[in-house]
C-alpha cells in the first residue's frame, strides 16, 4: 500500500504557544495523537490550521514539530476571505464561487507551493475536535475523520453559551458516511441519541490517555517540595481534587461531605486541595460557598493552575483523589491519579466506569452518605487501599497514546482497503 497522506487539523496544537489552563485535555488529545501519528511510516502527516500564523511559530519553536510543513499557507486564507466578501456583494457570483477558488487553489499550489502537498493529493483529512472546513468538503474524494469528546452542550443545551460555538459548528458539519473516533462508549451512546445524522456505524472507539506521562513517586522529600511550592503544609495529609472548576465536577458536594467525613472522624490533621483553573460563571459560586463555611474553610485550599510538571508530586502526595463529576466524555483525571499510585473514588456516572473499572470505588454523585462511606473505606482499611493502587497502576498500562493511534491507523488502513 502506498503512503497516506494525512491532512491534519494543528488549529489546537497552537495552544502549546500557552503553557496556561487553556490547554484542556482536548488540546492534550490532539497534541498527542498527532506526536504518535507523526512516528507512522504508512502515513504522510500535513498540517492544517484556522491560525497559520500561530501554526508557524509552533513548527519553528517546537522541535517535535520542526520537520512538520502546513498544507495551507496564508495566502490561502486570504483568497478564501476575499471570495467569501464577492459572494456577499453579488448573490450572482455564487454560481462560480466553487469552481472559482478550486481553480485558484490548485494554481496557488502549482506556482507558488509546489513542494507541499498539492490540493489533489490530500487522501485523509483528521480532526481532532472541530468541523471539517469547507476546501475539504468540496473534494468528495477525501475521507474526514474527526474525533468526538463528548456531547455535553447538547445534554446541558448550552446552545446561548458563546464558547461552545465551535461545537455546534462541529454538529452542524456532520454527515452519515464520515468516519469518527469516540473517547468512549458513552461518548458514542451520547452521539448516537442526540445527533441523528450520524452513522452509529462509522464510530470507533479509541482509548486515550494522560496528557504527560504521569508516574508514581516515592521521594518524600521532593514531593514536600512541591508542596510547599503550592502552599499545601508538609505536616498535613490532603484529599485531592483537580480538574476545571465547573458546575458538572460537582465540587460543593465533594467539599461538604469532606468536611464532614473530618469531622464524624475527628481528623483534625487532614486538608482537602482542589486544583485546576476556574469556570467564570462557577467561580463566584464557588467562593460563596467556601466563604460560607467560616472558620472550617481553613481546611479547604485551593491551589490553583497546576503545573505539568508538578503534577505527578500532588498526585503522589495525596491520601485518595475525589472526583464525583456528573459527566465526562472521558475523564483524564481519574486515568492521571490512577498512573501516580493514588486510589480514586469517582462517579458511576457517564463515561467513568469505563475509566476506573474495578480499581477504586465508584459512588452515585448524589449521595452523601455514600461518599462519606467511600472515604472512610479507603482511610482506614489500609489493605483495601493498596489493593486499588497495585489494580490502578495495572490497569492505566491500558490507556496509552500508542494503543489509541493503533486503533486510528488500522481503521484508516481498513477503509482504504475497502474502496
Amino acid at each position: 500500500m502506498e503512503k497516506i497522506n494525512v491532512l491534519y487539523d494543528a488549529t489546537l496544537i497552537c495552544k502549546i504557544l500557552k503553557n496556561n489552563s487553556s490547554r484542556s485535555g482536548i488540546f492534550f488529545v490532539a497534541y498527542n495523537v498527532l506526536l504518535e501519528l507523526l512516528k507512522r511510516e504508512d502515513f504522510n502527516v500535513y498540517l492544517y490550521s484556522s491560525k497559520p500564523v500561530k501554526l508557524r511559530q509552533v513548527i519553528n519553536q517546537y522541535k517535535e514539530f520542526n520537520k512538520c510543513k502546513i498544507y495551507k499557507p496564508v495566502l490561502i486564507n486570504y483568497v478564501d476571505f476575499l471570495l467569501k466578501m464577492l459572494v456577499k456583494k453579488n448573490n450572482k457570483f455564487i454560481k462560480v464561487f466553487f469552481s472559482l477558488q478550486n481553480f485558484l487553489l490548485k494554481t496557488l499550489y502549482k506556482f507558488y507551493f509546489g513542494h507541499l502537498l498539492s490540493f489533489d493529493d490530500i487522501d485523509v483529512y483528521f480532526s481532532p475536535a472541530f468541523a471539517v472546513p469547507e476546501f475539504i468538503r468540496r473534494n468528495k474524494d477525501i475521507k474526514v475523520y474527526t474525533i468526538l469528546h463528548d456531547a455535553i452542550p447538547l445534554v446541558n443545551n448550552f446552545r446561548k453559551n458563546i464558547s461552545y460555538r465551535w461545537f455546534y459548528k462541529l454538529i452542524n458539519s456532520i454527515e452519515s458516511n464520515d468516519k469518527y473516533f469516540s473517547n468512549s462508549e458513552y461518548t458514542k451512546s451520547d452521539f448516537i441519541k442526540h445527533v441523528p445524522k450520524i452513522n452509529e456505524d462509522n464510530i470507533t472507539v479509541i482509548p486515550l490517555s494522560t496528557g504527560k506521562p504521569y508516574f508514581r513517586l516515592e521521594d518524600t522529600l521532593y514531593i514536600n517540595q512541591i508542596k510547599r511550592k503550592y502552599g499545601i503544609p508538609t505536616d498535613k495529609k490532603y484529599i485531592f481534587s483537580l480538574c476545571n472548576l465547573d458546575p458538572r465536577k460537582n465540587l460543593i458536594f465533594a467539599i461538604k461531605n469532606f468536611l464532614r467525613f473530618v469531622e464524624k472522624n475527628k481528623l483534625d490533621n487532614m486538608i482537602f486541595v482542589l486544583g485546576g483553573s476556574h469556570f467564570k460563571d462557577f467561580k463566584d459560586l464557588l467562593n460563596k460557598n467556601i466563604n460560607d463555611l467560616g472558620e472550617k474553610q481553613k481546611k479547604i485550599l485551593r491551589i490553583g493552575y497546576v503545573e505539568d510538571e508538578d503534577m505527578s508530586a500532588l498526585y503522589s502526595g495525596a491520601e485518595m483523589f475525589i472526583y464525583p463529576s456528573l459527566y465526562e466524555g472521558f475523564g483524564i483525571p481519574v486515568l492521571e491519579a490512577m498512573k501516580c499510585g493514588l486510589p480514586v473514588i469517582c462517579s458511576n456516572l457517564t463515561s467513568l466506569p469505563e475509566v476506573i473499572g474495578d480499581c477504586g470505588i465508584q459512588i452515585n454523585p448524589y449521595s452523601d452518605e455514600e461518599l462519606i462511606q467511600a472515604m472512610e473505606k479507603m482511610y482506614y482499611d489500609r489493605d483495601f487501599r493498596e489493593k486499588c493502587i497495585v489494580k490502578g497502576l495495572e490497569r492505566a498500562k491500558l490507556f496509552t497514546w500508542k494503543k489509541c493511534v493503533d486503533v486510528i491507523e488500522n481503521k484508516i488502513k481498513e477503509d482504504f482497503k475497502n474502496v
